[in-house]
């Protein structure tokens, strides 16, 4: 399995038989994604920096909310995990605006979970992620969790590998992802273009991967 960060929250996974982008975003979120090719996108919530598969190439069939689904011998469940209200949000009243799916992939023997905009564990079918294996998420900027929340999560997971994304670099402790790291207090491996990884490989020990933003 080979993990790439393509920028904001979007990754691309590619298993043995397939190749995943999970939350393509536009250029309006800061980055150029490139054109991906994908057998399979998924989408956490319906914004233009998490649903862009129009920004994709080839055919992909788009998942975009809870259910479980099995598309080129790669199992996947959407799981429904709404974002916390925020009071100085315009959109915190429309129920539509905090929809968000997390998304769990099981592949070559593997258990991977990107949490899309949130952070928090889904309380919905939350034992899909007890066995969770790496551990994507999103921290920091506006759209995505406080550190220290999604430190508190990788805590209840207890993932073998966490993977943070959508930070802007570590620039110190006061930046989300140096504070994040911080709040863990994981090991954490150095920067690395792709994590290339088989079951066999994860090891026992927890450990922070990071990823640099991959442009296609």
């Amino acid at each position: 399995m080979d993990i790439s960060w393509l920028g904001h929250a979007c990754v691309r996974i590619r298993t043995r038989q397939a190749a995943v982008v999970m939350d393509p975003a536009d250029r309006s979120a800061g980055f150029d994604m490139g054109r991906p090719t994908a057998d399979i996108v998924t989408v956490s919530r319906h914004h233009p920096h998490h649903d862009h598969s129009n920004g994709v190439r080839g055919q992909p069939i788009v998942i975009d909310g809870p259910g479980e689904y099995e598309i080129s011998g790669v199992q996947l469940f959407g799981i429904a995990s709404p974002l916390p209200l925020d009071a100085d949000d315009s959109e915190a009243t429309d129920p539509a605006a905090r929809r968000n799916t997390a998304f769990l992939l099981e592949a070559e023997g593997m258990h991977v979970a990107h949490l899309g905009s949130g952070c928090h564990q889904p309380a919905a079918e939350a034992e899909l992620l007890s066995n969770v294996d790496i551990l994507i998420l999103a921290i920091g900027g506006e759209e995505h969790t406080e550190p220290a929340v999604a430190a508190r999560t990788v805590r209840d997971l207890e993932p073998t590998i966490v993977i943070p994304i959508g930070h802007e670099g570590l620039d110190g402790r006061e930046s989300p992802l140096g504070a994040f790291l911080e709040a863990t207090g994981l090991t954490v491996e150095d920067p690395q273009p792709r994590l290339n990884i088989q079951r066999r490989g994860l090891g026992e020990q927890q450990r922070v991967v990071l990823l640099e933003p991959t442009r296609q």
